[in-house]
């Protein structure tokens, strides 16, 4: 008899990847692509989302005729900040605009000057001005920048929920992802902010429903079950939260960093937290969860390529290095920052980076020590109390060198990563079975 399995996509901003599990959660067929991106009607990068769609599809055929397992559930997982915006006939109206597009400075001001003050409405939903990282301001600048779209949209939907509308063709808002600072949510009323129905933009939303809700349809002549889709790290999240009871904090990597506190006593946050990267969350059951991002990953990729080429090293050369105790600590003496960042905070940066390392080595672990000491800043800035335990997920899972400058700043906490880390999409499959 061929086991029943569980089709997670798991869409990152980066990387796109599908797993099979079976009925123990272990992984039957995995894969990773790297599709490219597309541009929007200015030229700037956006999501591929009608290659994202061919490669689901393809995948999907494939594995209903695979012999050895038959799949009776699919589960999505993708990342946050990103809406895919449909017309009547429910086709893509709109180009899926990457959430660091630029926007013109005044975008928001009378949005602010109607709903604010700033700090108040960020208080209230949880954010700081984002601009389109918010996602859901991305409607109002649509609406007040680009009319003739947005008088074509008449769906808009968060890109996991968009995954399973691909199968199910039906429409669904959940709580992860609209509690992914999307400046929609009133996190004090439990409720869309006033400003949803004063610009008259919730209409486009299909009705909020519980993340485990499911679909079932027939294909090749079989009742499968599909999930709406889940925000990537709050799926993520899920896996722990699953463990059982003890807290933790943990830290989602990957293109972002994102740490989360579920455990937090103090679920809200004042104005100052979040002017300082403090950013709510939502679990599955619509309860807020204390979290903070930094763009940890992306500033590294910079960085890595910045120094492969500068040391004229093999492009993935800083995978293959191991813990040098003797470099650990001359770089932990050393008090100097030596890099300016594109996307984090540059307070304690000097005024011009300074590559005078005397090898890949030693800036590879400067790098990394000062980026550490960045997310340390947001970790503390979550934590009433920190948890003995300390989770790390995702594409830094596996950086020795990472974990052990983690471990040096958190001498107290167990740290505790999973090499090759799918927690995202392990959290997608057990949604299956809620």
């Amino acid at each position: 008899m061929k086991k029943g399995c569980c089709l997670v996509f798991d869409v990152g901003k980066t990387n796109q990847k599908f797993f099979l599990f079976d009925p123990d959660y272990q992984i039957l067929e995995r894969e990773k692509v790297t599709l490219p991106k597309t541009v929007d009607e200015e030229g700037h990068p956006a999501e591929n989302i009608s290659a994202i769609v061919k490669w689901m599809k393809q995948s999907f055929e494939k594995l209903l005729q695979a012999d050895g397992f038959e799949i009776d559930k699919v589960s999505f997982s993708g990342f946050g900040a990103t809406f895919v915006h449909l017309d009547e006939n429910g086709e893509v109206v709109t180009p899926v605009y990457d959430y660091h597009k630029a926007v013109a400075d005044d975008t928001f001001f009378e949005f602010y000057q109607k709903y604010g003050p700033q700090t108040t409405f960020s208080s209230q939903t949880g954010s700081k001005n984002l601009n389109l990282l918010n996602s859901g301001k991305q409607l109002y600048w649509l609406k007040q920048k680009r009319p003739e779209l947005f008088q074509k949209i008449r769906h808009s939907l968060h890109l996991p929920q968009y995954l399973s509308y691909v199968f199910t063709g039906e429409y669904f808002t959940e709580y992860t992802s609209i509690g992914c600072h999307t400046d929609l949510w009133d996190y004090g009323k439990k409720a869309y902010h006033t400003w949803v129905k004063a610009e008259g933009i919730d209409p486009l939303f299909p009705d909020l429903v519980p993340t485990q809700t499911k679909v079932v349809k027939q294909y090749a002549g079989r009742e499968i079950s599909f999930g709406i889709g889940i925000h990537d790290s709050s799926s993520a999240l899920l896996t722990y939260l699953l463990k059982g009871k003890e807290s933790f904090l943990l830290l989602s990597t990957g293109t972002w960093c994102i740490n989360f506190n579920p455990f937090s006593n103090d679920a809200l946050f004042g104005e100052n937290h979040i002017a300082e990267g403090a950013t709510a969350y939502m679990k599955i059951d619509g309860t807020p969860v204390k979290s903070s991002r930094l763009f940890l990953g992306e500033e590294h990729r910079l960085k890595v390529e910045q120094l492969i080429e500068h040391f004229n090293q093999p492009k993935n050369h800083h995978h293959q290095l191991e813990v040098d105790e003797l470099l650990l600590e001359k770089v932990s003496q050393d008090s100097k920052n030596y890099f300016c960042w594109k996307y984090l905070d540059n307070s304690d940066a000097p005024p011009k980076q300074e590559i005078d390392f005397a090898n890949f080595e030693t800036a590879y672990y400067q790098l990394i020590k000062e980026l550490i000491n960045l997310l340390k800043t947001q970790i503390n800035l979550i934590c009433e109390n920190l948890p003995r335990k300390i989770y790390v997920d995702g594409g830094f899972s596996d950086n020795k060198i990472f974990l052990t400058f983690l471990k040096k700043e958190f001498p107290n906490q167990k740290i505790k990563a999973k090499s090759a880390s799918f927690a995202c999409a392990l959290g997608a499959a057990q949604l299956m079975d809620l």
